[in-house]
Order: structure tokens, then sequence, then C-alpha cells
């Protein structure tokens, strides 16, 4: 067994730190003491997991979206009520179903098999699920659900008002903002973060990265100049015809395929597509019968 590396946010909410260093395909938790205990995202490994079950007793489990690496081991607290985003719960906790929402049907067997094998994802039924209505009281802590799609649709940070606190979620402040689904969405990830970053703000507790403390503001800017740099950098690609698939294969956005290659590409085409459409729609390229090519002014 792996003992849980904790680290405090408050007096009584905790960073459980992810395998991986919370890296994808695991993630950061966050661990709630107070009158009730909660735990935030069951993405940080089984086995730091089963730590943190042997010296806490959870009360219940709340998902801040239906992406595995969030969700993977809800089934070791399928005792719990388990809180998802009612814009999930149709999918939640399904292989199958999540599989059908995230990836194309010819995709779905290898996607089942990746989280599987990646991410020790059980088939674990949801109980309960929320909205930007809700507010999850603890005791001296409560918290508040914002609804923040782009990312999914089902995508909720939480705010903790009196002390300023964010939990961000995958509005992550890496290198790297993800919208590599069908569902996902450039325009409304870039309202998510403006909604966030208008928030006031004193710490920010990422899934991937942990906890932010200095120039939130900063950082929230930086994190959305990407988004601005990929359109840029796939405009420089078209300076000549390139067909989508030849984009793919140049990687603007992952940059390689180092695993799950079927699966990292049809994320990248994904995004590629969302961003021609940017282009597109400001009159920056033009689709052509075989491909796309960059408008000249």
């Amino acid at each position: 067994m792996r003992p849980a590396k904790l680290e405090a946010i408050t007096n009584n909410i905790m960073l459980i730190h992810g395998e991986r260093r919370g890296k994808f395909p695991n993630s950061h938790s966050i661990l709630i003491l107070d009158e009730s205990s909660g735990l935030i995202d069951t993405g940080c490994g089984p086995e730091v997991l089963q730590d943190i079950k042997k010296h806490y007793d959870v009360d219940f489990i709340i998902n801040s979206h239906t992406h595995p690496d969030h969700t993977a081991c809800n089934w070791m607290f399928n005792e719990k009520p388990i809180y998802v985003p009612e814009e999930g719960l149709s999918t939640s906790g399904n292989v199958v179903t999540l599989s059908q929402r995230f990836v194309s049907k010819e995709l779905a067997p290898t996607w089942q098999k990746f989280v599987r094998g990646s991410m020790n994802f059980k088939n674990c039924t949801p109980t309960n699920s929320y909205t930007s209505r809700t507010t999850f009281n603890f005791g001296e802590t409560t918290i508040l659900p914002i609804h923040t799609p782009g990312h999914t649709k089902d995508h909720y940070c939480f705010y903790i008002e009196k002390e300023k606190i964010l939990f961000s979620f995958d509005y992550d402040l890496t290198e790297f903002p993800w919208y590599g689904h069908r569902e996902s969405s450039i325009s409304e990830f870039k309202e998510s973060v403006m909604k966030l970053k208008a928030l006031p703000l004193e710490t920010v507790v990422s899934s991937h990265r942990g906890i932010i403390n200095e120039r939130i503001d900063a950082e929230f800017t930086k994190y959305q100049s990407i988004i601005d740099e990929r359109n840029a950098h796939i405009l420089s690609l078209l300076k000549a015809e390139k067909t989508l698939g030849q984009l793919v294969d140049m990687a603007p956005i992952y940059g390689a395929f180092p695993y799950a290659p079927k699966l990292l590409r049809y994320w990248e085409e994904k995004m590629i597509e969302k961003h021609l459409n940017e282009l597109e729609i400001h009159q920056k390229i033009r689709k052509t019968p075989t491909g796309y090519t960059r408008i000249y002014n």
C-alpha cells in the first residue's frame, strides 16, 4: 500500500497528491475533514485511496466531472453516497456509455481498455447529482459548484467564498488546456476561464498541478493565451494547403503520440478541428475541396 501524501490547503482541507505526481492518467484529489468529511475526485490512485480509507472515514464522494482520471476509483467507495454533475449523470460510472460519449464508435473498445488498464476504472453507479444551485455544507466549510463547460459539458469548479479558494480541476493552469471531445468547445472554454479569473482568489487548487497561490491572475492569462498560440501555430502550418490528416500527423497540439496513439491522434484531430473552425469563422483560412489553406489579406 502506498502511503497518501497530504498537503494542507486549510485546517480542514487537504490536497491528496495523486500517483505520477497527479499527471494524466491520474489526478490529485481533495479531502475535507470537517463536521462531515468528503472526498472530491478519486483519480489519485487505488493504493493512495486505500491508505485514505484506512485512516479516514469519508462520508461521501463528489466528482468534479465524469473524466475517468477523476472518477476511476469511485468503486472503492461504492457503499457511500457519490455525487456527480447533473449534466453527466446519464453516462457517469459506466465504461461503455462514457466511451460512446468521449470517442468514436470505432475507438470505443480501445478507450475502454485504456481506462480500465491505466486508471483502474471499474463501473460504479452514482447515487446523487448536483448543479450550480447546489451547496455542499461540511460544517465550517461551504463549497459552491460553478458550472464551467468547454473542457467537458459537465465540468464544474468549486469555490469557497470565505477563504477565496478555487478548486479549478481541469482548468488546471498547466501548459496543456484540453478540449478534445465532440462536446468540448473553445469558446465555452475561454468563457469558463474568464468566469474563474473574475473571482476574488487567493488560492487555486489544480487537479494536475497542485496548489497555486501566487500571480493567479497572470496564471489564468497565460493559460488562456496558449489557445491563441495554438491558433497562430496552426495558421502558420497552412501557408500551403494541408488536409486534416496532414495536420494531425504534424501534431501541433500534442507534439507527439508517445502512448495510446490511436486515442491521442483522435483527440489531436478533434482539437485541430475546433481551431480550424475558429480560424474559418475569423476569415483567417478557407476550406478547400481537399483541405484547408490560409487566406492572405
